[in-house]
């Protein structure tokens, strides 16, 4: 019996040390992994209103974030800049721009509804850069990894100069708006020339288009012509089959130079419409192709003016908007309209165009009469605080522009619902303001007066 009894321990000994391995429960545990406890990570990124600037005095960073966090500043510095040209580090870890200094050690609360808003100051005289296209690079202390990096394009060019435009002609002269072309011939850039009247004003656009701007980097497409008539107000511009240049490469621009040009004489005669002969015979195509080449003079609407550098001035120029394109429906109100028409500034692509508006934040639009209020943010008064030229453009852009909605003769400027004075130097903007007569005057003197 005891030996039997030593048997079964023996045995029990031999068992319990074996690697064989018992499933003691029901459960299969074949298909489980394993699972980490999760790891509380933060949601910051960065966020800016435009990824382009032209000459900006500062830029406005927002840190947001999808849930409530609680940020320590261990810094005084929240952001330091690493600033490339054409691929080339030109300065870097730029620190300190911020205009109002964190406190190190400080706690921020940051939510959705609640970001850390941050102004830093990248005018080009506090960065202390050439004129040029510049990439910055701003690297957030506040967020770890690849979210901590933010990158714009900043573009200073300090030596254009914009000449308002002016409503009265110089005394005993009258004033001629002539549309010439961009070097690279992709735009129409109109220029007032004030001229003495010593013939038919038609005829005298025409003789002035063939004349070229003063502009070396503007010219003229308009060269031979054989006659200008005006008949109650119907111009026929006949040209020579002999300048074959006409139907080429620059027809349409040079067809868009003539008809334009001649429409802006209406400040002085009226002008129904324009015609062209050549030879002094009727055609049915010219210019390379287009077929209407009687053209009644029609108000045009819904145009964007941006601006256009060529030597050491800028100047604004007219751009057709498709309404549709832009979303404008059937039976919006002119408040949604401008609202559409002032995003297309952002939204619109032109190469050859500067746009001339900084990225605003528009409160409101308003119609009181034939007047539309712009009610912006207090950002508008940051903007260009050293270039009354810039700040005048801006302006002047928006008059334009705005009123070729129909319906719309003037614009007003306010700021958080208040009027805005002293924001333009020789410009009331507390006042309805309506275009001028004669944009981009093309002699300084004129542009002053």
């Amino acid at each position: 019996m005891k030996a039997f009894i030593n048997i079964i321990i023996i045995g029990l000994i031999g068992l319990c040390s074996s690697t064989y391995l018992f499933n003691l429960s029901p459960i299969d545990y074949r298909g489980t992994i394993e699972i980490e406890t999760p790891v509380e990570e933060s949601t910051l990124s960065l966020q800016v209103n435009e990824e382009e600037f032209l000459n900006p005095d500062s830029i406005t960073i927002h840190h947001v974030s999808t849930k409530d966090e609680v940020i320590k500043i261990v810094t005084n510095s929240i952001f330091n800049v690493d600033i490339y040209k054409e691929d080339q580090l030109i300065k870097s870890s730029v620190s300190n721009l911020e205009l109002i200094s964190p406190s190190a050690n400080a706690t921020i609360s940051v939510s959705e509804d609640n970001p850390i808003i941050t102004t830093l100051d990248i005018s080009q005289k506090n960065i202390n850069l050439e004129d040029g296209i510049y990439t910055f690079n701003f690297n957030s202390n506040l967020i770890r990894g690849s979210k901590s990096v933010l990158s714009v394009t900043v573009k200073y060019d300090t030596e254009g100069n914009y000449y308002p435009a002016v409503n009265l002609a110089p005394e005993g002269k009258k004033g001629l708006t002539l549309f010439f072309a961009t070097e690279k011939g992709d735009a129409l850039i109109p220029v007032t020339r004030f001229v003495v009247e010593d013939k038919s004003i038609t005829r005298m656009a025409i003789e002035q288009l063939q004349n070229g701007p003063l502009n070396s980097q503007l010219k003229s497409v308009v060269k031979d012509v054989t006659n200008t008539t005006y008949n109650n107000g119907n111009v026929v511009i006949d040209i020579p089959s002999s300048y074959t240049e006409y139907n080429e490469s620059i027809g349409e621009l040079a067809y868009k130079s003539f008809v334009k040009t001649i429409f802006a004489v209406d400040r002085y005669w009226p002008i129904y419409s324009v015609n062209f002969t050549v030879d002094r015979n009727r055609i049915d195509t010219y210019f390379n192709g287009i077929e209407n080449l009687s053209l009644a003079n029609k108000e045009k609407n819904y145009l964007i003016y941006m601006a256009y550098k060529a030597e050491d001035r800028y100047y604004l120029f007219d751009y057709q908007l498709n309404p549709e394109q832009i979303g404008i429906i059937p039976g919006d109100s002119l408040e949604i309209i401008a609202r559409k028409v002032f995003d297309a500034y952002f939204d619109t692509e032109i190469p050859y165009g500067i746009n001339p508006i900084p990225k605003l934040s528009l409160n409101n639009t308003l119609m009181e009469g034939r007047t539309l209020i712009l009610d912006f943010k207090e950002d508008l008064l940051n903007v260009h605080k050293e270039r009354n030229d810039l700040r005048y453009m801006m302006v002047e852009s928006l008059i334009y522009t705005f009123t070729t909605i129909p319906g719309v003769d003037s614009i007003k400027i306010t700021v958080n619902g208040d009027e805005v004075s002293n924001f333009v130097k020789d410009l009331d903007t507390t006042v309805p303001l309506y275009p001028s007569e004669f944009i981009n005057p093309e002699l300084v003197e004129e542009a002053i007066q």
